[in-house]
Order: structure tokens, then C-alpha cells, then sequence
């Protein structure tokens, strides 16, 4: 699921998706896949993990959303069509990607002329190699998430 902190701007952006035709770039769980094609989008959740796409696809196993699923990486598009998305978002995914300006020059061929490309990536502050990361803490009756820097 995405984190909650970004959902409001990501979708605030998007803006009202019904009519929209969209692709997720790293889809991850698909949560927010899910939440546009439910809005009247039509969605194309992208993803190079398989672990991550069986995920995706298992909160709609019957695909009643109509979400086109795609297991490759963001700058392999090949199977999408030139000119084909009013908008592309990439949300926390594409600082994870290893050619970011290979997913990016097919992020500019597979969208209308006046499309809109909305990232949503982590401040450099919070990536800082091994000694930084996602700590949980679960106790008793809750549990605390926070970035150790």
C-alpha cells in the first residue's frame, strides 16, 4: 500500500482519473491501481517484480477492474503504444529503478502530446546506504513506523 504520506498529494495531482487512460510505474501491491480503475480510470499496472505483480494482482483476483498487468522493467515499455497515456505516475519507485533515464525516455513515447509524467521519490536525506532504513517497532497494543537516518 502506498505510504499514507503520499497518497494525498499523488492523487491530488492526478486529479479526477475517470476517462483517464494511466499506467503505474511500479505498481508494487497496486494499491493505487486499484483505487483509480475503481474511479473510472483504465490502468495499466507496470512492475518488475513478479513477487510484487502476484501481489498486486491477488486483491482482484478476478480482475474485475479491468487493470492490464505487465511484469517488466520501466524502461522496457515495448508493449505499450507510442502517444498511448494522458498521465504516467511512478510512485516511490522510480529512485529503484537502475536505468531512471531509460524509464524516463519511455515514460516521453508512451505519452499523449500534453500528457502529464508525476513522480513521487524520496529525498536524498533518507537514503543513505546501510545506515538508514525503515524501522518498525510492534509492542503490546501498537507499534511505531519510522526512518532511522
Amino acid at each position: 500500500m502506498a505510504p499514507l504520506s503520499h497518497r494525498p498529494p499523488i492523487l491530488n495531482l492526478i486529479g479526477d482519473p475517470k476517462g483517464k487512460v494511466i499506467p503505474d510505474l511500479g505498481c508494487g501491491s497496486g494499491y493505487l491501481s486499484r483505487r483509480l480503475a475503481r474511479q473510472g480510470a483504465t490502468i495499466t499496472a507496470v512492475d518488475s517484480s513478479s513477487k510484487m505483480m502476484g501481489n498486486a494482482k491477488k486483491h482482484d483476483q478476478a480482475n474485475e477492474l479491468g487493470i492490464n498487468y505487465i511484469l517488466t522493467n520501466a524502461n522496457h515499455l515495448e508493449s505499450l503504444a507510442d502517444g498511448s497515456f494522458d498521465i504516467v505516475f511512478a510512485n516511490m519507485s522510480l529512485m529503484g529503478i537502475e536505468d531512471a533515464e531509460g524509464a524516463i525516455s519511455e515514460v516521453d513515447r508512451v505519452l499523449k502530446r500534453g500528457g502529464r509524467f508525476i513522480a513521487c521519490i524520496s529525498h536524498p536525506c533518507f537514503d543513505n546506504g546501510s545506515n538508514s532504513g525503515w524501522i518498525i517497532e510492534k509492542g503490546l497494543y501498537n507499534s511505531k513506523t519510522y526512518r532511522r537516518i
